[in-house]
C-alpha cells in the first residue's frame, strides 16, 4: 500500500461529534491512512486514569471505515496535575529560570513542553503512560504504527531573540558533565579543547552568554545526542509493548535546511538510526519554494538509509493562521508540492492537516477541507493524486532511480560554528550555501546525494563532491576526502576548508587537515565581501550575494577563475588521480537567492548575477563525467522511475516550474511499448528511446511507460 492520508487528531481538534463524518469523507476520497496525536494531557488528564473510551472510539471508528491510524505519543504536552506536582523538573533556560509549560502553536492546549526527560523520575512517567496505552491499542489491527516524539529535536523558546536554547537544569548540566568526561576522559584535554583551565569535570557549566566555539558545539553536539537517547529510550519500550513498526521525521525541513539548527540541536542522521521508517516535514508556501523542498526530500532519504521515508507532514495547502491568512493554494502549486515529494523517494504521503485547526496560534490554519470538514479544490485534488498511486502502487513503491553521482556534504560542526558565529541567531548562511548548490543540480534534474560528515562510506560511488560549509568539517571526513581525491575522485570546496580543527580551535594552517598539498595552495587572508566580479581570462563573471572572499599563497595548483585585481580566486589542482578544487567564494550562496533558474543578462562579456556561480559548478561537474540533464526543455523538471520486475510499468513524473507551454524531448534508458499519461495533462509519443512531450504551462504530469 501506498500511504496516503493526513494528520486528524490533536488535543480538542476536530470535535468528537466530527470523528464519524470526517472518517467517511476520507474513505470517500480515498485515503488509507491517519496520524492521531496521543496528547499525555488529553489522555490522561487525572493522575493514574487514561482515558481509554477516547481511545477506543477514535481507533473503532478508524476500523470502520478501514483507515489505519499511526498513534503519536506527544509527551511534550505535560498534564496540570504533573505541572502542579513535579514544579521541580520544568526546563530551564540560560538565565536559570524554570520554564512553566504553556501553550504553543503545535500544542494548543498546553502542557508545552512538558517536563524534562533528563530526570528519572519523568522517564518512569513516560514509561508508564506509553506502557499503559499500548496494552490496550495493541489489540486494534488498523494501528499501523507508533511515533514516540514529534519531529525529534530539542525544543526551543522562539519568542526571544536569539531563541532560547535549553535545557540548564541540574539534570541536563550533570548528564552534559558524564557525556564530556567520556569524550576527553581527562580534564586537560578538554582544556586544551576548549583553551580553559577547569581543575575537575565537576566545575563545568553549559556555556551561556557570549557564544565560543569549542563549547557551544560540544554542547550541541551532547543536546542532539541526548535527544537521540530519549528517542530510544521511548522506542524501546514501543517494542516491548507491540510489534508494529516504530517511525518518526524530521521537523519541518530537516536538519540541511533549519535555520536555527543551532538551537534545535538535532541530528536526522542519528535520529533515523533509531526507527523503522523515517520521514520529514515540510511546509512550503509557493512553487518557488521546491528547490528547497527537494532538498529536504534528498537530505531524509540519505539520512534513512535503506529504509524507506515518507513525507510525513505537507503542507495540505491552506497559507496563513488566524488573522493573518493567505487563501489556499492552486491546483498546479498543490501537484507540484506532491509530486516533487514522491520524485524525490517519498513511499508515503501525509498531509498536515485535514481539518482546520480550533485553538491555539494555529487558528484557523493548513488545513484541506472548508470549516465544516466539506470539499475544497485541495481534498478533491488529493484524492485524484491519491487515486493515481494506488492504481499504480507496484510502480512507485518499488521503483527506483538512477544512483547520484554528485554528493553535497551536511557538516553539523560547521552548522553549530557559523550558529555561534552569529551570536546563537541564525546558521542560515550554512543553510544557503548547501540549498543554492543543490538548486544549481536540481535545475538540471541532476540526482543530488547529501552526505552527513559522520556517516559517510563509499565516496568512490560519486564523480564529485561538493562542500558548502568547510570550515568545521568533521577530521574523519577530512581523512577520506583526500583519500577519494588521491584515488580519483573530485571535490569542490568553498573557502575556509578545516579552519577549525579537530576540538574547534584555530587550525595553525588553512586548508586544515594537511590539505594544502591536496588544494594546491595555502589561504593568505580572509575577508567579507559581497560584491565581486571574477574572470577566466575571457570574460567576466559578477557576483551579487556572496560572503567571504579567500585569498591564496603558495599556489602550485592551476588557476581557473581571477579576481578583478589578478589574484587566484578558483584553484584547480591534481593530486594523485584526482582533483581538488577550492573556491575562494562562496558560489552556493551567490546561487541561493535566486528563484527558478532565468536567463541572465549578458552586458560587455560579463555575466551578471548568479548564473555565474552555476556555469563555474557545472563546468567541473561535466568534465569530471557527470550525467547531464535527460530533458531537453529547459524549467522542465523530470524523474525517471524504473521498476526491475517486468511486470510492472515504469514512470516518469513531469513539472512545469515556469507559466508558459513546454514541448520537448526526454532520453530514456530502453524503447517502451507504448506511454500513458495517468496525471496531468500532457501529450506525450514515443520514438524509439525517447519521449517527446508537450505540456502545459504551470503543470505536472504523470507518465506511464509501459515495458
Amino acid at each position: 500500500m501506498f500511504v496516503f492520508g493526513t494528520q486528524y487528531l490533536r488535543g480538542a481538534t476536530p470535535e468528537r461529534d466530527q470523528w464519524e463524518k470526517d472518517m467517511h469523507n476520507m474513505k470517500e476520497l480515498g485515503f488509507n491512512t491517519i496520524r492521531a496525536w496521543l496528547l499525555w494531557n488529553t489522555i490522561e488528564r487525572y493522575e493514574g486514569e487514561i482515558d481509554y473510551d477516547y481511545i477506543d472510539s477514535f481507533l473503532t471508528l478508524a476500523k470502520k471505515y478501514q483507515l489505519d491510524v499511526g498513534l503519536l505519543f506527544h509527551l511534550h504536552a505535560s498534564p496540570q496535575w504533573a505541572n502542579d506536582k513535579f514544579k521541580k523538573y520544568f526546563y530551564v533556560n540560560e538565565d536559570g529560570l524554570p520554564f512553566e509549560p504553556a501553550i504553543r502553536p503545535n500544542t494548543p492546549g498546553g502542557g508545552w513542553p512538558g517536563l524534562c526527560f533528563d530526570n528519572q523520575e519523568v522517564r518512569d512517567m513516560e514509561q508508564s503512560f506509553i506502557e499503559r496505552v499500548i496494552s490496550h491499542t495493541k489489540n486494534y489491527e488498523n494501528v499501523a504504527f507508533y511515533e514516540p516524539m514529534n519531529e525529534p529535536h530539542q525544543w526551543v523558546d522562539l519568542l526571544k531573540s536569539p531563541a532560547g536554547s535549553f535545557c540548564y537544569c541540574d539534570a541536563s548540566v550533570k548528564k552534559f558533565r558524564i557525556w564530556l568526561k567520556k569524550k576527553y576522559e581527562h580534564i586537560e584535554n578538554l582544556n586544551k579543547a576548549w583553551g580553559m583551565f577547569y581543575t575537575s569535570f565537576d566545575e563545568i557549566r553549559p556555556p551561556r552568554w557570549f557564544p565560543s566555539y569549542s563549547d557551544y558545539t560540544d554542547w550541541r553536539i551532547f543536546t542532539s545526542e541526548n535527544v537521540v537517547e530519549e528517542i530510544q529510550f521511548r522506542t524501546d519500550i514501543i517494542r516491548k509493548c507491540d510489534t508494529k513498526p516504530v517511525f518518526a521525521h524530521a521537523w519541518g525541513g530537516g536538519a540541511t535546511t533549519c535555520g536555527i539548527l543551532g538551537s534545535m540541536a538535532f541530528d536526522d542522521w542519528k535520529n533515523a538510526k533509531v526507527f523503522d521508517k523515517w520521514g520529514y516535514s515540510a511546509f512550503p508556501y509557493k512553487a518557488e519554494d521546491c528547490p528547497t523542498l527537494g532538498l529536504g526530500c534528498d537530505s531524509t532519504r540519505c539520512a534513512a538509509g535503506n529504509k524507506e521515508f515518507w513525507q510525513s507532514e505537507l503542507s495540505a495547502g491552506l497559507q496563513g493562521r488566524g488573522l493573518m491568512q493567505k487563501g489556499r493554494i492552486d491546483n498546479n502549486t498543490f501537484d507540484k508540492f506532491s509530486l516533487e515529494s514522491i520524485r524525490h523517494g517519498a513511499k508515503g504521503l501525509l498531509y498536515w492537516q485535514y481539518r482546520k485547526e480550533r485553538f491555539g496560534p494555529e487558528f484557523g490554519g493548513f488545513s484541506m477541507t472548508d470549516y465544516n470538514g466539506g470539499p475544497t479544490n485541495l481534498s478533491m485534488r488529493a484524492s485524484k493524486l491519491c487515486k493515481m498511486l494506488q492504481d499504480n502502487e507496484k510502480s512507485f513503491k518499488e521503483g527506483t532511480q538512477k544512483k547520484a553521482q554528485v554528493a553535497l556534504v551536511f557538516s553539523i560542526r560547521s552548522y553549530f560554528a557559523e550558529w555561534a558565529s552569529n551570536n546563537k541567531k541564525n546558521n542560515r548562511f550554512a543553510v544557503d550555501s548547501m540549498s543554492g548548490y543543490y538548486k544549481m543540480f536540481w535545475e538540471e534534474n541532476i540526482t543530488t546525494d547529501i552526505l552527513h560528515e559522520e556517516f559517510s562510506d563509499n565516496l568512490s560511488d560519486y564523480k564529485v563532491i561538493i562542500l558548502p560549509s568547510p570550515y568545521a568539517i568533521h577530521p574523519k571526513f577530512a581523512k577520506k576526502l583526500k583519500e577519494y581525491v588521491r584515488n580519483g575522485g573530485c571535490v569542490i570546496s568553498d573557502p575556509y576548508f578545516g579552519a577549525f580543527d579537530d576540538t574547534m580551535a584555530l587550525s595553525r594552517f588553512v586548508p586544515g587537515y594537511d590539505s594544502i598539498e591536496m588544494f594546491g595552495c595555502e589561504e593568505d587572508d580572509m575577508r567579507m565581501e559581497e560584491d565581486l566580479i571574477l574572470s577566466d581570462g575571457t570574460k567576466k563573471y559578477a557576483f551579487k550575494g556572496n560572503r567571504h572572499k579567500e585569498l591564496f599563497r603558495h599556489i602550485t595548483g592551476g588557476v581557473l577563475y581571477t579576481y578583478d585585481d589578478g589574484e587566484a580566486a578558483v584553484i584547480s589542482n591534481n593530486y594523485g588521480k584526482g582533483r581538488a578544487v577550492i573556491s575562494g567564494i562562496n558560489l552556493g550562496l551567490c546561487y541561493s537567492n535566486r528563484s527558478l533558474v532565468s536567463d541572465d543578462l549578458l552586458s560587455d562579456d560579463t555575466v551578471n548575477s548568479s548564473v555565474a556561480a552555476k556555469e563555474i559548478v557545472l563546468k567541473i561537474a561535466y568534465e569530471q563525467g557527470v550525467e547531464k540533464n535527460i530533458c531537453d526543455a529547459k524549467d522542465v523538471k523530470v524523474t525517471y522511475i524504473k521498476a526491475e520486475e517486468k511486470e510492472t510499468n515504469d514512470i516518469l513524473i513531469l513539472i512545469n516550474s515556469v507559466k508558459e507551454d513546454k514541448k520537448g524531448s526526454i532520453k530514456l534508458d530502453k524503447a517502451y511499448t507504448s506511454c500513458e499519461d495517468i496525471y496531468g495533462n500532457t501529450i506525450c509519443t514515443l520514438s524509439g528511446d525517447k519521449l517527446e512531450f508537450s505540456i502545459i504551462s504551470d503543470e505536472s504530469a504523470v507518465v506511464k511507460l509501459i515495458k
